[in-house]
């Protein structure tokens, strides 16, 4: 049981976990992970039909789902493996007794970490065999050869420069060791002198065929400690490793060509024995090698120059906790937001470890839902327990002028996410060695996928708990829906939002795939209406692998707003070789469908909508039913005004529909709100919000071509004056306008 552990000294109480898989089906068994610091914890499930708990906010309403036991269990502490690498269980198989040569390249990106680093090793401290090439905690290459009878260190003084790539040759012959380290010159660059390095041992190296190769990692805790699992885990990047055998019938034992094979997490040994290896924790493909010039940025169109892998001591895939318990769901459950309720019996800690449901067709059936609302499951990944507060990373935001972190809601969520370093990163921040992380995974537990989570930054329900708003109004309005996730559309496409004559977006669906963006334009193009009910939508491309759902990418250009840019050549997606960076770059700005796009954000309070003259016409009278003339919309909510946190504006010139009205606009964003980058020309000049008319939400209509509707509010905080004062407000009463005058256009097709 490798996750079980102890808590550290002083650590306070705390109860989590996750739910594996956390988007599930009707019917189908979940495994509950969790970890807890104290003897006992009680449990029980729940579905979530309002999280959120504030004040002003709807009152929060959970319903038990009794047909699932509850019930007790022992509590014990666990925590995640963090650390990529590649293994290697049967790669000697013809090793000879002649010694062998050992050849790579590396790029250390944290030489020195605090740690020794391991670029590759067979050693076996136990059995005083093998090899490893580490660098020291001092930053110098250093080896480590088993002899039999004791672990021998080879000093060398050579000291590998930051991300500068260094050619390694290595070779064991009897009591001969030999190592060559030769820097590579980075264009017209002088690079560090060459190191050749040749020693006599008093005994040979004992060299074994049964020892586990490893890159980015060993077994040698140090030259005279084993570790129980892998460790002193590289930061850095590795290309071409190989191993020949010497002698009489020297031969190539295993070869890796790291370009091969990218999107999985096997490398291919290409001597042609057939020693592949496998990669743990998901270390970064697709990225540039020592041979890479720049001719090609495209690596599936590249003939050279991606050999390489980029490993972290912080990467995390798959933390595979120990499953505490399980739970079956009810065949006929509905769709929708579930949590198991875990409160230690002590009273001193408790959590919500949280899941989604989706529908089936008989769940479908049986609710008679028209209306669908897509969570954005996409967007939780991103920013799974993301570290943007930590100012000892370079990822850290400046979040505006005047911003005080000290003033701001924090919630045990944002504690816990920053005590439990093990859980892994978000695609928000950046590893250790400085490099922008790519992947993010529902495997592990994330602190800020709960029901009732409040963003630190904003003080405001976000994500998940501000779109539990919305089926709290859907339920009080007795408006019957199905919940699915970003995750259902990108499997299913179009044909996920089929029975749906109206479609919602959460407040914040910045991350579709390429086959979810497609499933509304397709959705829309057959006739159905679509709500986008938030900000910052539709904004970086993201990529999944069906065989892995529970992995996302995101590739980070050199244009948005972005915590980190990932370097050129970096840019395309891994697991499926397509262009990363904006849907706007790519030619697919929500403007098109939307009729609105990103255009500003801050952390200062919303502000209201006025409606346009244009909503003054008549054939808009439906919309604004029951909210009196002249009155703003959206004076309140959790956040300040409607439109707040990250908003959208309508722009024909990139390309919004030209028969689209805009009904309502902002009413004027505080300095405290800044403007997108993309948004801006040459001179970069009036940026803040009272500067530019730029930087302002728009509620944008528009009528399709084959019959539906497109409606947009183009604010994250749409969603936090919903809520406000349980709904009663004019936010609430325009929404629901909206979504029963689609329903009843769908009604009167059909008679």
């Amino acid at each position: 049981m490798a996750t079980i552990d102890t808590p550290p000294a002083d650590y306070p109480p705390e109860i989590t976990g996750y739910a594996d898989p956390w988007i599930a089906s009707p019917g189908e068994t979940i495994s509950i992970k969790v970890s807890c610091t104290e003897p006992e914890y009680s449990y029980r499930t729940v579905r979530v039909i309002q999280g959120v708990d504030l004040e002003h906010s709807p009152k929060k309403e959970l319903q038990e789902i009794t047909s699932v036991p509850s019930g007790t269990a022992k509590g014990r502490f666990q925590v995640a493996r963090i650390g990529s690498y590649a293994r290697v269980d049967e790669w000697g198989a013809s090793l000879s007794k002649n010694g062998v040569e050992v050849s790579l390249y590396f790029q250390p990106h944290l030489p020195q970490a605090g740690h020794v680093q391991t670029i590759i090793a067979t050693l076996d401290v136990a059995s005083k065999s093998g090899f490893a090439v580490v660098i020291t905690t001092e930053g110098f290459v250093e080896l480590w050869l088993g002899i039999g009878t004791d672990v021998k260190v080879v000093e060398t003084k050579f000291k590998p420069a930051s991300k500068r790539w260094v050619g390694l040759k290595l070779i064991l012959k009897g009591t001969d060791v030999s190592l060559s380290l030769i820097p590579i010159p980075y264009l017209a660059e002088k690079a560090n002198p060459t190191t050749h390095l040749h020693e006599t041992l008093a005994d040979p190296v004992n060299l074994s065929s049964e020892n586990i190769l490893l890159l980015a990692g060993s077994f040698a805790e140090s030259p005279g400690a084993t570790f129980p699992r892998v460790t002193n885990f590289f930061n850095g990047r590795i290309d071409s490793p190989m191993i020949k055998s010497l002698g009489p019938k020297a031969e190539v034992l295993v070869k890796y060509d790291f370009a091969r094979n990218i999107p999985d997490d096997t490398i291919i040994d290409a001597s042609g024995n057939g020693h592949d290896g496998v990669l743990i924790n998901a270390p970064t493909r697709a990225i540039p090698g020592f041979d890479w010039d720049g001719s090609e940025v495209d690596w599936t169109k590249a003939k050279y120059g991606y050999g390489a892998i980029h490993f972290h001591e912080d990467d995390l895939d798959d933390a595979a906790w120990e499953t505490d318990f399980t739970i079956t769901l009810p065949p006929d459950a509905r769709s929708g937001i579930y949590a198991v309720e875990v409160n230690s019996t002590n009273g001193k800690t408790s959590d919500m470890i949280t899941f989604m449901v989706r529908p089936t067709k008989e769940t479908t059936a049986k609710v008679g839902a028209k209306v669908a609302l897509v969570l954005s499951t996409f967007t939780y990944l991103a920013y799974a327990n993301e570290k943007l507060a930590d100012v000892n990373r370079s990822s850290a935001v400046e979040v505006g002028p005047g911003f005080d972190i000290s003033q701001t809601l924090r919630t045990e969520d944002f504690y816990r996410s920053h005590r439990r370093l093990d859980c892994g990163l978000s695609n928000y921040d950046v590893h250790n060695d400085d490099s922008g992380v790519v992947f993010s995974s529902a495997k592990r537990p994330i602190m800020n996928l709960r029901p009732g989570y409040v963003m630190w930054a904003f003080s405001r329900p976000r994500e998940l708990s501000a779109e539990s708003m919305m089926i709290g109004l859907l339920e009080r309005e007795n408006i019957p829906y199905d919940v699915l996730t970003d995750h259902d559309l990108h499997l299913k496409g179009a044909a996920a939002l089929a029975p749906y004559t109206t479609v919602m977006t959460g407040c914040h669906p910045e991350y579709p795939t390429l086959q979810s963006y497609n499933a509304y334009e397709h959705y829309a193009r057959r006739g159905g209406n679509l709500m986008y009910l938030g900000g910052n939508g539709f904004y970086w491309v993201s990529a999944v692998d069906p065989k892995r759902p529970w992995r996302l990418e995101v590739r980070r250009g050199d244009q948005g707003v972005r915590s980190y840019t990932l370097p050129g050549g970096e840019r395309f997606m891994s697991l499926n070789g397509t262009q990363g960076g904006l849907w706007r770059t790519r030619g697919r700005s929500s403007h098109g469908l939307f009729g609105i796009s990103f255009c500003g954000e801050g952390t200062g309070p919303g502000v209201p909508y006025k409606r346009t003259g244009a909503a003054e016409n008549a054939s808009f009278k439906w919309m604004f039913e029951g909210i009196p003339d002249g009155g703003l919309i959206g004076e309140y909510g959790l956040g300040g005004g409607a439109s707040g946190d990250e908003i959208d504006s309508f722009d024909l010139a990139c390309g919004s529909p030209t028969n689209a009205v805009v009904v309502a606009s902002s009413t004027g964003h505080p300095d405290e709100f800044g403007i997108a980058p993309e948004c801006v020309g040459f001179p970069i000049i009036n940026t803040l919000g009272t500067q530019t008319n730029e930087i302002r939400s728009d509620i944008v209509y528009y009528e399709t071509q084959a019959g539906g509707a497109v409606f947009s509010v183009g604010s994250i905080n749409w969603f936090c004056s919903l809520g406000w004062d349980d709904y009663q407000n004019n936010v609430a009463k325009l929404t629901g306008n909206v979504i029963k005058e689609f329903l009843r256009r769908a009604d009167a097709e059909k008679s």
